[in-house]
């Protein structure tokens, strides 16, 4: 079973200083047959940055979110089989929101430049090129 990986928010690729390492994270993860999904809250927003950082042809789906605050029950709805096989991780920049998706069976990644690994409760990284390689090694100590 393929993994997926869900971005928390349209609001994780705004910072224009990201959008290389976004790319390249996007390509990486494509390039190993992963699935890509998003919950977006903003519409307008959402079509913004899909459209001016040309992030849409990497998307496999996205699913509207109702509040920030809490994980979309349509996510964990269209995610069930693969959350059961604990092969979902969820990318965000809100503790709160990474402890409640850790509850409901996904793997949380923590991406704050405020990032401070005593502190976060789980996986965490500065930036997206810091992710990148950070799926890169968790890949290579599965070969291993």
């Amino acid at each position: 079973m393929i993994e997926t990986f869900v971005f928390s928010s349209e609001s994780i690729f705004l910072r224009e200083e990201d959008q290389a390492n976004v790319q390249q994270l996007l390509d990486y993860l494509k390039s190993r047959k992963q699935q890509i999904g998003i919950v977006f809250y903003d519409q307008a927003m959402m079509n913004h940055v899909l459209l001016e950082h040309h992030l849409a042809d990497y998307l496999d789906f996205s699913i509207n979110g109702e509040d920030a605050e809490v994980i979309s029950p349509g996510l964990v709805d269209f995610l069930k089989v693969e959350l059961s096989h604990r092969k979902v991780t969820f990318i965000s920049n809100s503790l709160e929101q990474l402890a409640e998706a850790e509850a409901l069976g996904f793997k949380p990644i923590y991406i704050a430049e405020d990032c401070d690994k005593e502190t976060v409760p789980c996986q965490s990284f500065r930036d997206f090129n810091q992710l990148h390689l950070g799926v890169i090694e968790s890949r290579f100590e599965k070969l291993m």
